[in-house]
């Protein structure tokens, strides 16, 4: 007998709900829009589903590359980076890959179905960072 362990597959389909989280890759792509191309980001995380866990669960959203006050970009991240961190770096050059890939927290999944779809579309909602022990 020759017994061997499978990878992980990987799935984005997870269940709505709020589970453990880490905010695992950030990648920048360009789409092309009525008014030209335009910058994107896709945050990416692995996700802890406990009735998955033979599975290595992921999420993704994507955000138009934009800080300006009221983009979804900026309010998503505000939790994260905290209320003064667009003030304090107002004009500088940050690393965004430094500062949020690693952070772990809580992420809120939720389904959108539409119509002629076999599978909802997986969305991720909000991302609230969990302050780790030892860590000021």
């Amino acid at each position: 007998m020759v017994e061997v362990t499978l990878d992980k597959e990987v799935s984005f389909q997870l269940p709505e709900g709020d589970y453990a989280a880490q905010l695992t890759g950030i990648k920048s792509f360009t789409k092309q829009s009525g008014r030209g191309k335009q910058d994107w980001l896709r945050l990416l995380f692995e996700v802890n589903v406990p009735s998955m866990q033979d599975l290595d669960c992921r999420a993704g959203r994507n955000f138009l590359l934009s800080f300006k006050a009221g983009t979804d970009l900026r309010n998503f991240l505000t939790p994260i980076l905290g209320a003064d961190f667009f003030k304090k770096n107002s004009a500088k050059s940050i690393d965004l890959e430094k500062l949020l890939v690693g952070q772990n927290g809580v992420v809120t999944l939720s389904h959108f179905t539409g119509q002629d779809y076999d599978k909802p579309l997986v969305v991720v909602d909000a991302f609230e960072p969990v302050e780790e022990e030892g860590k000021d």
